[in-house]
């Protein structure tokens, strides 16, 4: 597979600005520690992610490493490669949360028959998605800021292959639909009606008579309540059952 350098730098730029505008909007703290042992994808996340000094609290090799940085080191955000050699993403994360559980999390995926079904983390991405679907890289930064869930592509069409549908039995269960996601999501990065209709190529109507019926099947009456109500459903796990097309 080839890809030119404008594909490239679609991927990796464009989720920037709106990253940045948003740590500033929701004062979340852009601090980060990244966990691979691939040393070239250390480097590549801290260049992808418009690494400073001040924001890139450091890079672990692995999840040991991690443990004793978060010994005197706090960052909002941790992200985490499945390839680190002494721990598994899942094992790594539930430790972090018994650190500090206000610690948000990434994981990325680069072995998809590897991954567990039964995971349970908010942000799972494919490392197979980032160029093919140039979007990936801001979906993600915009759930990590708003605290909401995202699965990127890849991730979705996996969990639809293995028939992995959410719980039952829950009377209280809400089933999000492909375009319930897609305006969360849209939520999640601020986007107008204008701009999700575009986004989604249908009329700025449509878009607000989707809008008022999800607002009125989560119960609240604004954007930022649908995504923490979204969560507080499970949002990662009902992600599912989405139909990734």
């Amino acid at each position: 597979m080839i890809f030119l350098p404008s594909q490239l730098d679609n991927a990796a730029g464009r989720f920037q600005p709106r990253f940045l505008l948003a740590c500033l909007s929701t004062g979340f703290e852009p601090t980060v520690i990244y966990a691979s042992s691939r040393q070239l994808q250390l480097v590549n996340f801290y260049r992808a992610m418009g690494g400073s000094y001040r924001d890139c609290l450091g890079v672990c090799t692995t999840g040991a490493s991690v443990l004793e940085l978060l010994a005197w080191q706090k960052p909002g955000l941790l992200i985490i490669v499945d390839d680190l050699p002494d721990i598994s993403p899942d094992e790594l994360v539930r430790q972090v949360r018994t650190i500090d559980p206000a610690i948000r999390t990434v994981v990325f995926i680069t072995s998809l028959a590897a991954l567990d079904p039964a995971t349970v983390h908010p942000i799972l991405v494919a490392d197979h998605d980032l160029v093919v679907h140039p979007d990936t890289l801001t979906l993600m930064s915009m759930a990590v800021v708003s605290n909401t869930s995202y699965y990127s592509p890849s991730i979705m069409q996996h969990f639809e292959e293995l028939n992995q549908q959410p719980a039952n039995g829950d009377a209280n269960t809400i089933h999000l639909s492909l375009r319930d996601r897609q305006l969360l999501e849209a939520y999640a990065l601020g986007l107008s009606n204008q701009e999700t209709a575009k986004r989604l190529g249908l009329s700025v109507r449509t878009v607000q008579t989707y809008s008022v019926n999800l607002l009125r099947r989560l119960g609240v009456n604004n954007r930022q309540k649908a995504l923490r109500r979204a969560v507080g459903l499970g949002f990662h796990a009902v992600l599912r059952s989405f139909e990734a097309r």
